[in-house]
C-alpha cells in the first residue's frame, strides 16, 4: 500500500535522530531508545492544511497481509476433543435493554482498505476512532469534532499508511495515544531498513491538539503485525502476532512528559502454543478503574482447546510480566492455568473461511484461536478482575468445514476472572458461551466491565439460516445481581447490515468496547457493519442499568456521583446516592497507581462527605476512588 508522498508536516522543535541506545541483556530482552522524536503542530491546523483526500472506489487489502494465511493453530481437528459447550447460553437475555444512546456514522477508509480495523476509544470529552488509513474525532453527543483525516497528517513523511492503527485514552494521565506501524521499505523521499512503530501522544487532553511523536525501531527480524496495546503502571504493553513471539513495552512516563530518550523493552516470548507457525496473538491485562500498584505485574492471557492435538486441554494460561526501567530488562514467567468448561474454537481449519453470509458462503474470518481485543482489569476492595471473550463454534455437527458436511453457528466465550489479593492468584469467577439458539453467527467480540460490576458484550452477527442477517453489530450485557455465567438483556442492536460485502475473508480485526471515564458506566463500542454492501463502520454508546433489591433500576435513575476540589491544604471529597449496604472505601491514587490516602466511612444514601489532609502532596494530578463490593467510581484530581 505505498504511496507517494505529497506532503510535508511542519513541526514546533525540529525532528531528532538518534543513533539508538542499546542494552542487551542476558535473559534475551534489550532496551532502545527512540529512533527519533518530533513534535507537532495542532492537529486540527494540520488536518486543514492537508485535507482528507478523495474516498477511493476501489477495495484493497491492508498491509499487513505480510501475516500468514493460514492459522495454523487450528489447522486440524482432534476427533477425540470434547465439543459440546459445558457453559453454553442458548436462550438471549429478556431484561430490557435501551437502543443505543449515541449513534455515530464511523469513518470509511479514505484509501479504500480492508479489513478497517476499526478501533476507538471514549475520553473525557471526546471520542475518537481510528481505521486504516485514516482517523477523526467526536463529540460525546456524535457531532463531528475533526473529520476523517489521513495518518500522513500526523505522521507525516514517515509513513506510507501500513495500518493496523490503534487508538488509547490514559484515563489515569488524561491522555490520547494513537499509533500505527510502518512497513520497512522506501516511503516517499524516507527509506527505511527496519519495520517502525510509530506513536503519537497527545501534549494535553485534547486529541485534536499537538502531539510527541515517538518512532521505535525494532530488531530487524521482530516483525510487529496485528499490534495489541495495554495501559499499566509501569508502561504501555503490547503483544502483536509476531515474526518472533515478544512482549514489547513502552516508557509510559516519559512519553507522557515529551522526553525524546523514552525507551522500549522487547522481551521473547517463548510460550506461545503455535509452535508450528502461522497467525497467534495473546493478550495482556488492560487497567481500567484504577492502575495496580507500580510494580506489580502485568498478566498476559491466552486460551488452549484440546482440539489442538495430544497434550492440549481446555484451558486459559497466564504468565506473568515485569520490567525494570532501571535496570532496562524485562522479564516473563508461567504463572497459573485454569481450567474451563469445555468449547471448540475450530472452524475451517484456518482457512479463514469460516462466517456465512446471505449470498455469499464463507465469507469471513472468525478471528479464532486467541483472545479478543481488550482484557479490561479493575481493582475492587477485596479483590482484582478481568474480562476477557473470545469465539468458539458452538454447532453439534462441527467435524469438518462448512459446506463439507459439517456446520458452524458461533457464539461468544467470556470470562470474569478474580484475583484473591491476598495470595496473587486468579480463578475463575464466572464463564458463559453467548449463543442463543437462532442460528445466527456471533463473532467478533469486544467485552468491557463498568463501575457498578456489569458486564458489556458486543459482537459482529451474520447469518443466513434465519431469515436474512447481513453483517451488522449487536450488544448483549449482564448485572452483577445476574445468574452466574449468564447475559440477562435482551440483544440490542448497534448497526443492522444491508447487502452482501465483496471483500476479503478478513473482518473486524479490531472492534472495541470501551467506558467512560466521566460516570463510570457508559459502554462505547465501534465495530464493522455492510452498508448496502459497502464496508461501514459504526460507533454506538448504552448502559446497563443496575441492579437493585427489588429488580432492575431504571437507567434515568441517579446514579452515583463522585467529586472533589482542594480547600488550601485539605481535600474535600463528596460522593452522592450511595448504595447504603454498608460502609463505603475512599482513597486517593497517584498516577502510578500508588495509594496515598484512604479511610472508611459509614455510606449515606443523600450526601458521604470525607476530607484528606493533603499538605505533604506534591503538585500533580491524582485519582479519588471511592467503592464497596459492588460498586465503585474514579475520578481524576487536580492538587495544586
Amino acid at each position: 500500500m505505498k504511496k507517494i508522498l505529497l506532503l510535508s508536516v511542519a513541526v514546533i522543535s525540529a525532528t531528532c535522530s538518534f543513533a539508538q541506545k542499546e542494552i542487551r541483556n542476558a535473559n534475551g530482552s534489550y532496551y532502545k531508545q527512540c529512533a527519533r522524536f518530533r513534535v507537532t503542530e495542532p492537529l486540527w491546523k494540520l488536518a486543514a492544511e492537508h485535507p482528507a483526500k478523495k474516498p477511493v472506489d476501489t477495495i484493497r487489502e491492508a498491509a499487513d497481509s505480510r501475516a500468514p494465511a493460514a492459522k495454523m493453530i487450528n489447522a486440524t481437528y482432534n476427533p477425540n476433543a470434547l465439543t459440546v459447550d459445558g457453559a453454553l447460553q442458548s436462550k438471549p437475555g429478556t431484561l430490557d435493554n435501551k437502543a443505543p444512546i449515541v449513534d455515530i456514522n464511523g469513518q470509511s477508509s479514505l484509501l479504500g482498505y480492508v479489513p478497517l480495523d476499526p478501533n476507538g476509544m471514549i475520553g473525557s470529552n471526546y471520542y475518537v476512532q481510528t481505521v486504516n488509513s485514516n482517523y477523526a474525532v467526536y463529540n460525546k453527543n456524535g457531532t463531528v469534532k475533526l473529520a476523517a483525516t489521513d495518518f500522513q497528517s500526523l505522521f507525516g513523511s514517515f509513513t506510507c499508511d501500513d495500518g493496523d492503527p490503534v487508538t488509547i485514552y490514559d484515563k489515569f494521565a488524561d491522555r490520547w495515544v494513537i499509533t500505527e506501524f510502518q512497513e520497512n521499505g522506501t516511503c516517499g523521499s524516507f527509506t527505511d531498513a527496519i519495520d517502525t512503530l510509530m506513536m503519537a501522544v497527545s501534549t494535553t487532553n485534547d486529541p485534536t491538539g499537538t502531539y510527541y511523536l515517538y518512532y521505535f525501531c525494532p530488531d530487524n527480524t521482530d516483525y510487529t503485525d496485528y499490534p495489541k496495546y495495554s495501559i499499566w503502571a509501569d508502561g504501555y504493553y503490547q503483544t502483536c502476532n509476531c515474526q518472533n513471539d515478544k512482549i514489547t513495552v513502552y516508557e509510559r512516563n516519559k512519553m507522557l512528559t515529551g522526553d525524546p530518550t523514552a525507551g522500549f523493552i522487547v522481551i521473547p516470548w517463548l510460550d506461545s502454543p503455535n509452535g508450528a507457525g502461522g497467525f497467534f496473538c495473546p493478550m495482556t491485562m488492560y487497567a481500567d478503574g484504577i492502575l495496580p500498584p507500580y510494580g506489580s505485574p502485568n498478566y498476559l492471557m491466552y486460551y488452549d482447546d484440546d482440539n489442538w492435538g495430544a497434550g492440549f486441554t481446555d484451558q486459559l494460561v497466564i504468565d506473568s510480566v515485569s520490567v525494570n526501567w532501571t535496570t532496562k530488562t524485562g522479564s516473563y514467567g508461567q504463572y497459573q492455568t485454569l481450567p474451563t468448561a469445555p468449547f471448540d474454537s475450530y472452524f475451517t481449519g484456518g482457512t479463514r473461511k469460516d462466517i456465512d453470509q446471505p449470498g455469499k458462503a464463507g465469507s469471513f474470518d472468525a478471528l479464532d484461536g486467541f483472545v479478543s481485543y481488550r482484557i479490561p482489569y479493575m481493582r475492587w476492595n477485596s479483590y482484582n478482575a478481568a474480562v476477557l471473550c473470545y469465539p468458539v463454534n458452538v454447532s453439534t455437527n462441527p467435524t469438518s468445514p462448512s459446506g463439507s458436511g459439517g456446520t458452524i453457528i458461533a457464539g461468544v466465550r467470556w470470562y470474569e476472572i478474580r484475583q484473591d489479593t491476598g495470595t496473587r492468584q486468579w480463578s475463575i469467577y464466572q464463564q458463559g458461551t453467548y449463543a442463543p439458539n437462532d442460528n445466527i453467527n456471533r463473532w467478533n467480540p469486544s467485552i468491557a466491565m463498568d463501575e457498578n460490576g456489569s458486564i458489556g458484550l458486543c459482537y459482529s452477527v451474520s447469518s443466513v439460516s434465519t431469515g436474512t442477517v447481513y453483517p451488522g453489530t449487536r450488544y448483549t450485557g449482564r448485572t452483577v445481581c445476574d445468574s452466574l455465567g449468564s447475559m440477562s438483556l435482551a440483544e440490542g442492536i448497534g448497526a443492522t447490515g444491508s447487502g452482501t460485502v465483496n471483500t476479503s475473508h478478513r473482518w473486524g480485526d479490531y472492534s472495541h468496547t470501551s467506558v467512560d471515564p466521566s460516570d463510570g458506566i457508559t459502554f462505547w463500542h465501534t465495530n464493522m457493519y455492510s452498508n448496502s454492501g459497502a464496508v461501514a463502520s459504526k460507533i454506538f454508546s448504552f448502559q446497563i442499568p443496575k441492579c437493585t433489591t427489588i429488580g432492575m433500576a431504571d437507567i434515568s435513575a441517579p446514579q452515583i456521583e463522585l467529586s472533589a476540589y482542594q480547600s488550601g491544604s485539605m481535600l474535600m471529597v463528596q460522593a452522592k446516592a450511595l448504595p447504603v449496604t454498608g460502609e463505603a472505601d475512599f482513597d486517593i491514587y497517584d498516577i502510578q497507581g500508588k495509594l496515598i490516602a484512604a479511610k472508611t466511612v459509614a455510606a449515606n444514601s443523600n450526601v458521604t462527605e470525607v476530607n484528606f489532609n493533603i499538605a505533604s502532596l506534591a503538585k500533580g494530578i491524582y485519582y479519588v476512588r471511592v467503592g464497596a463490593e459492588e460498586y465503585q467510581r474514579v475520578i481524576k484530581v487536580p492538587i495544586n
